[in-house]
């Protein structure tokens, strides 16, 4: 037995190591009897030669993968005299042979097993292939749908939405598409999803096909418009509330009028002939219309915030908080009251529902005021994006337990008796807060004063 220098470096092998030795010697387990299969064949003349790959064991226990093939050379008799055996090393081949099964498996198994739905399209916009789970998302067979356009199965409304994005992907103007698009399904239902679509190009960037991915969005498609539909029914709801509102309070400002007319000419006329109880009946009368004619008022300033409210401009709201204290005067003076403010900032706002706010907050630390003289303070901190403003008073405070309840309509917590008023005012106060995109909140402890803190944003654009 022979052996060149070149078998020595592929089996890892000296060449004295290797004399004497069968090539059965050094093969892997798994590929002995490879070449004795065949080599009967090539010694009765059926072939002329053995052609086979298999695997041998180099000398350090490595495997090299050889393209094994044998001839046998005779004598003029025709008798076999001894084989010339050829080997080449095609080990780097196989292995790139796996790498690329390997990784074409990995490929077919994510392409099969992914929750998104997976298509390559080819550049006519036929599908080539598809992945179960676009099958379930459109509700056809696999067959059904390989070899028809996806044009055949957009909704009518969209079949041109994706041209624009194929045509700029095919001049290499974008990597990838992504839009929302309905189809429809087998059933003739619609199914809306979120479309991915990027072009496959060849090793010369000749473009090849399309990966096209669908995620089924129909359920959120379907919540967004029912969320819309509520948002517009709420909107209009609203403003027939509000044009209710306004309606209903103005006209009952006509009869209250007449009410409190006729019983001023009662007890004008006839009031020395009312015995007690009579006068105290009358006294009720007029107390009880008093009344009704400042919920009326109350009621129709919280319809008119939103149905008759002015547009933004920048609003200097140091302006706005002096015309409020020129309206709360005298109720200032009475108190011995004294309101302190300093360095408040200009924004976009409504100027006259921002003196209303500071005239309703002022105004409620102004009732419930303690024992003390009353020391109201306005202030304003600057943050990101928006304004927080402060009104803070040592008056009688509020248990926690009400700071929600406080912003209600007609929410009080007090006798009428004790305090006037209707339970409207901190309401409008919030609902002039939130129509310019702020919260407002408080912060009190019983005994110890109340903060009332809202936001207010710098540019309405940002709200």
């Amino acid at each position: 037995m022979r052996v060149n220098r070149r078998l020595c470096e592929i089996l890892g092998y000296p060449e004295h190591e290797l004399i004497g030795r069968t090539g059965r010697d050094f093969s892997h387990a798994d590929d002995l009897d490879l070449i004795n299969s065949q080599r009967p064949k090539v010694y009765a003349g059926e072939t002329d030669r053995v052609r086979v790959e298999k695997r041998y064991l180099r000398k350090d226990g490595s495997v090299v993968w050889v393209a094994f093939s044998m001839v046998v050379e005779r004598d003029p008799a025709g008798n076999p005299v001894h084989e010339i055996a050829i080997f080449d090393d095609i080990t780097a081949r196989r292995e790139a042979e796996e790498a690329l099964r390997e990784s074409e498996e990995r490929f077919r198994q994510t392409f099969e097993l992914a929750a998104s739905g997976i298509a390559h399209v080819g550049l006519d916009g036929r599908f080539l292939r598809a992945n179960r789970s676009l099958c379930e998302i459109f509700g056809v067979a696999q067959d059904e749908l390989v070899g028809r356009t996806v044009r055949d199965i957009s909704h009518p409304l969209d079949r041109g939405s994706t041209d624009a994005g194929r045509t700029a992907l095919l001049a290499g103007k974008l990597d990838s598409v992504r839009l929302e698009k309905r189809y429809l399904r087998k059933d003739g239902s619609t199914v809306w999803v979120d479309l991915a679509i990027a072009l496959v190009r060849g090793a010369d960037g000749r473009p090849l096909y399309e990966i096209a991915i669908f995620d089924d969005i129909t359920p959120r498609k379907v919540a967004e418009g029912a969320l819309h539909q509520a948002h517009e029914e709420l909107k209009r709801s609203n403003a027939e509330l509000g044009q209710f509102a306004y309606v209903a309070s103005h006209d009952l400002q006509e009869p209250l009028r007449m009410v409190s007319s006729y019983t001023q000419l009662l007890q004008r006329r006839y009031g020395e002939k009312f015995d007690g109880d009579a006068r105290e009946f009358m006294a009720y009368i007029v107390d009880g219309a008093a009344r009704m004619k400042q919920l009326i008022e109350d009621l129709l300033a919280y319809s008119r915030v939103g149905t008759r409210s002015r547009e933004f401009h920048p609003v200097a709201s140091d302006a706005s908080l002096r015309r409020a204290l020129l309206n709360l005067k005298s109720a200032i003076d009475e108190a011995g009251a004294s309101v302190s403010y300093e360095g408040l900032p200009t924004l976009e706002a409504d100027e006259l529902q921002l003196t209303q706010l500071f005239q309703n907050l002022i105004g409620n630390a102004l009732k419930f005021r303690s024992a003390s003289v009353p020391r109201i303070s306005v202030f304003s901190k600057e943050k990101e994006d928006e304004w927080e403003f402060g009104v803070r008073d040592n008056g009688i405070g509020i248990e926690p337990q009400y700071f929600e309840r406080i912003f209600m309509v007609f929410q009080r917590l007090h006798n009428k008796g004790e305090y006037p008023g209707t339970g409207i005012g901190l309401a409008i106060c919030k609902k002039v807060v939130e129509r310019h995109g702020g919260r407002i909140w408080v912060e009190s402890k019983l005994g110890e004063g109340t903060a009332f803190y809202f936001t207010l944003p710098k540019r309405q654009g940002e709200k």
